[in-house]
């Protein structure tokens, strides 16, 4: 019989520990039946959270958001670390980080 906490937990089957807040915040609330967190449209605080991690001011449009995520997702891409393990790690960290706050702004924008 195996633990609770020996997982998998969330789409790609982490174990307990592995989970970041926010993707258990998304299991609980997918046991629970509710819409994961993500899922909901983002709060303006966030908004502007993902705008600037996207280097972005707040008045930032579509198009330029589009540019920025491009932009940054070719300057963290872990391909280009792949001898450093370290580097790719936090890479991979920055690329997901990226495209979590591109869908957040995605659907905050209309789901252009």
């Amino acid at each position: 019989m195996s633990r609770l906490s020996d997982g998998p937990f969330g789409p790609q089957g982490k174990k307990l520990a592995e989970l970041t807040d926010d993707e258990l915040a998304d299991e609980q609330a997918r046991r629970r039946g509710e819409q994961p967190a993500e899922a909901a449209r983002p709060t303006l605080q966030r908004v502007r959270q993902y705008l600037a991690n996207l280097e972005l001011s707040p008045g930032a449009t579509w198009p330029e958001v589009e540019r920025a995520y491009k932009r940054l997702r070719e300057r963290y891409s872990p391909d280009k670390h792949e001898g450093h393990p370290e580097r790719h790690e936090t890479a991979v960290e920055l690329s997901e980080s990226l495209s979590k706050a591109y869908r957040a702004l995605r659907e905050y924008f209309g789901g252009n």
